[in-house]
């Protein structure tokens, strides 16, 4: 254990000595079938499900995603991914970034890994994805340093999460596995109806303990954290989308346009309308927001000629 940490703390310091370099770092969400097959990419591909599921190649075999797997495809590992009805439902999102150097390839020897895993969705580490793509897509005034470092802090929390994924053996251990286990709940559920009294039954506690146990270790009490996945949906949604403002407001949870309207002015400030009307890769004030997702523009401003001739493949 002592070894890894020292090891991890070498990889964080050499970062500046060290070949590293971020081709494309984006998020991607599908309510539509959608298919993409590479040939065995010449960079590191991570892909990180967040919202609902698809399949993927892993060890010869399509394979569920669900919230929560993290997906990473060494150079030259096929990759095939296809994104279709499940449950009857049609609905994918995810982060992603190509990437290549000494440093992945020396990060990834640091110890044993899968080519899929299950991670903790931890604000913080969502938050750091979404801080790189922003920079990576940031056309003036560019700062590879500061993106390498995002990149290796990110890279540096998947093992953390990893960890935190599988932990049960001590009591914090176990408290942190009960609020994972209520999380991805939410995380599947949140945009249907949904009860403080089914989150807990499915971590096998009462509802006292639930709620005191998800404030304790979040932040958030389970309904704001449910409406918060709503919320950052819903804004996916409306920027890159052709839905209406209403079947947004209903399929991310609302009850009512009424009731959407205002929450959704209150969180960001903004009415859905005024969103709408906004270009797509306007950046909008996500300072104190730990749950919405960048998405580039249609342009692919801020990708690699490699990459996106790789992407365009």
């Amino acid at each position: 254990m002592f070894y890894l940490i020292e090891k991890l703390y070498y990889l964080a310091e050499a970062v500046n000595d060290m070949d590293l370099r971020l081709h494309a770092c984006a998020y991607s969400f599908h309510t539509l079938p959608f298919k993409s097959s590479f040939t065995p990419p010449p960079f590191f591909l991570f892909r990180l499900q967040v919202v609902g599921n698809c399949r993927a190649l892993v060890g010869g075999k399509m394979s569920l995603v669900q919230p929560g797997d993290l997906l990473i495809y060494r150079p030259g590992e096929p990759y095939h991914l296809a994104v279709d009805a499940i449950d009857g439902k049609i609905e994918s999102g995810d982060y992603y970034l190509l990437c290549e150097g000494s440093w992945i390839e020396e990060w990834w020897e640091s110890q044993p890994r899968l080519t899929q895993q299950r991670v903790h969705l931890d604000e913080g580490m969502l938050s750091l994805w979404q801080q790189l793509s922003i920079e990576q897509h940031r056309i003036a005034q560019g700062n590879p340093e500061l993106i390498r470092h995002l990149l290796c802090a990110l890279c540096l929390s998947f093992d953390r999460l990893s960890g935190e994924a599988v932990s049960g053996h001590n009591p914090q251990g176990r408290s942190n596995e009960l609020v994972l286990r209520m999380r991805r709940y939410i995380n599947k559920n949140a945009l249907n109806p949904l009860r403080v009294e089914e989150v807990a039954r499915f971590a096998g506690l009462s509802v006292s303990r639930a709620v005191h146990l998800f404030k304790e270790l979040t932040g958030y009490t389970i309904i704001q954290y449910t409406q918060e996945i709503r919320l950052s949906n819903a804004l996916e949604r409306i920027r890159f989308t052709d839905l209406s403002l209403e079947n947004i407001a209903g399929s991310c949870g609302f009850g009512t346009y009424s009731y959407f309207h205002k929450v959704f002015k209150a969180r960001f400030g903004l009415s859905p309308k005024e969103i709408r009307s906004r270009p797509a890769s306007a950046e909008l004030n996500y300072q104190d927001s730990r749950f919405v997702i960048h998405h580039p523009d249609g342009n692919l401003s801020g990708i690699s000629p490699d990459a996106r001739r790789f992407l365009s493949s």
